[in-house]
């Protein structure tokens, strides 16, 4: 028999613990001043696969440029990607800004408070909808991130795979349960504080944790060997090329679709490769890329890196220097501008693309062409 299953006054101590070890300990977080549903809606967007301390700059920022969920509503997309820029996931940022049009348009800028209504907001999930409906208003749903999987996994010593959806739903089942209907809010936010503080990945403070005497992984001297997650598959290499071209110190850029990996934003023009390309003399990549330019001279810049989520990228970039403003014939990206150097920081250009401009060999090169 587990107590906190089976014994109500059980769970309500253990609920008691966390609550007090939540009051004396938790962070001091800008969502967490006042009661408001907008900051934990717009921190929840930017939480989901970033880590609180990447994540504070941008809340901030987002804060003073859009106060308000109409603010929010009212941001162009390209405006919007630009600030986003950094945090990588652009569709979070698409899907907020669609969700605050919804809110606004739909529900006269309120946060629905029914849970069926939440889930119908784009971009919002179980997770994100319990989030801010318990932490907002305190409506008893239970909220599992990694930290909630790992705290409940020790917890009740699961040692089965996570990635597996058997798993998952066995965790959330037991965060139902073991929820405090009454504080479900604070609770909620104790637990994932927990995980993040306490009961992390590879060091827990098992000495410290206010539910060591709950914990049954502890008891079994399994918590480091919990949860188990299988090894993920393996990212897929690409190589690309990147061409950098210059005219009367603009550069170009093109904004790829609505749809896809990265999308809506822009970006240097680019040509898919293999690795056997990837690696030849620049006068051949000339001869087979760009002779329709008439282009017979480019400057190296040595191989990036760029890892996402499923990808490995690596990516050549060539700075072209031309002789007029040409027009890059790519049925692939939707719309195109010559950019001065000095707005492209803040040109909504992607994090990959950034490296470039932040790179000595590209400084040097534009400085002595400066000079």
């Amino acid at each position: 028999m587990n107590k906190l299953l089976d014994d109500h006054r059980e769970r309500e101590i253990f609920q008691e613990a966390l609550l007090s070890w939540f009051k004396a300990h938790k962070r001091t977080l800008p969502w967490r001043k006042n009661n408001d549903w907008y900051p934990v809606f717009l921190s929840e967007f930017l939480l989901q696969q970033t880590q609180v301390s990447q994540a504070l700059p941008y809340f901030e920022k987002f804060m003073r440029l859009y106060p308000t969920v109409s603010h929010l509503a009212s941001a162009g997309e390209d405006e919007l990607l630009k600030h986003w820029a950094g945090l990588g996931y652009y569709t979070r940022a698409r899907n907020l800004r669609k969700a605050a049009q919804v809110i606004v348009t739909r529900f006269n800028g309120q946060f629905p408070q029914n849970l069926k209504d939440a889930l119908q907001l784009p971009g919002i999930g179980p997770y994100t909808a319990a989030a801010v409906l318990s932490i907002a208003f305190n409506k008893p749903h239970a909220v599992v991130d990694g930290n909630v999987i790992r705290v409940i996994t020790r917890l009740f010593n699961i040692s089965d795979d996570i990635r597996t959806t058997k798993a998952r739903n066995n965790v959330r089942e037991l965060a139902r349960h073991i929820l405090a209907p009454q504080s479900a809010g604070s609770f909620n936010e104790a637990m994932m504080e927990l995980g993040a503080l306490i009961c992390q990945p590879q060091t827990p403070q098992c000495a410290q944790c206010p539910l060591q005497h709950w914990c049954v992984a502890r008891q079994k001297n399994n918590v480091t060997r919990i949860p188990f997650k299988s090894p993920a598959r393996p990212r897929k290499n690409r190589f690309q090329f990147v061409f950098l071209f210059v005219h009367d110190d603009r550069l170009l850029l093109l904004k790829r679709p609505g749809r896809g990996l990265l999308a809506g934003m822009w970006e240097f023009p680019v040509q898919e490769t293999d690795a056997e390309q990837f690696t030849k003399e620049i006068s051949n990549i000339l001869d087979e890329r760009l002779s329709a330019f008439g282009i017979k001279t480019a400057h190296p810049i040595p191989p990036l890196r760029h890892i996402y989520s499923h990808i490995a990228l690596q990516y050549r970039p060539l700075l072209i220097p031309v002789n007029r403003f040409l027009q890059y014939d790519d049925a692939f990206y939707v719309d195109q501008k010559w950019l001065p150097f000095g707005e492209l920081n803040s040109a909504g250009l992607h994090q990959a693309h950034k490296k470039i401009l932040n790179l000595a060999q590209f400084k040097d090169w534009w400085q002595r062409r400066k000079e």
